[in-house]
């Protein structure tokens, strides 16, 4: 059976021209020795690196506003960290991102001499400090 469609004839674009093609450069897997530090590209970005690390409990409270004044009294004097955490049904407000317990307990005392006598250390995930902020 022969049908009309087939008498047309297709035209094809003949101009490309594969030599101008422009490929990305192949990056292949870079090989570093044990004694070798790590590329920049490579390096966590300081913002986003979490360790584990210890901050001071302040309060634990179902009442909002009141985490939000706790927060605002106690930010100035922190260098502003100081978190609200929601765990339902409570807000926690915590200081710090000590990396040592000992850096946690002196700001314990700083926290305790505010009148917060109940605030205590808690081991927990906390955000890396650049080195211009560690204790």
């Amino acid at each position: 059976m022969f049908l009309p469609a087939q008498k047309r004839k297709i035209k094809f674009d003949e101009s490309f021209d594969p030599s101008t093609l422009n490929e990305p450069k192949i990056k292949l897997p870079i090989i570093l020795r044990p004694d070798e530090p790590l590329p920049p590209e490579f390096l966590p970005a300081e913002g986003d690196t979490v360790v584990e690390g210890f901050r001071v409990q302040v309060i634990s409270t179902q009442n909002l506003e009141q985490a939000n004044r706790l927060f605002a009294q106690l930010s100035p004097l922190f260098e502003g960290d100081v978190y609200i955490i929601f765990d339902s049904p409570n807000y926690k407000v915590r200081v710090g991102n000590f990396l040592s317990r000992s850096t946690a307990e002196e700001a314990r005392k700083r926290i305790s001499a505010l009148g917060y006598k109940a605030a205590w250390i808690i081991r927990t995930q906390i955000k890396r400090l650049s080195s211009s902020r560690r204790p």
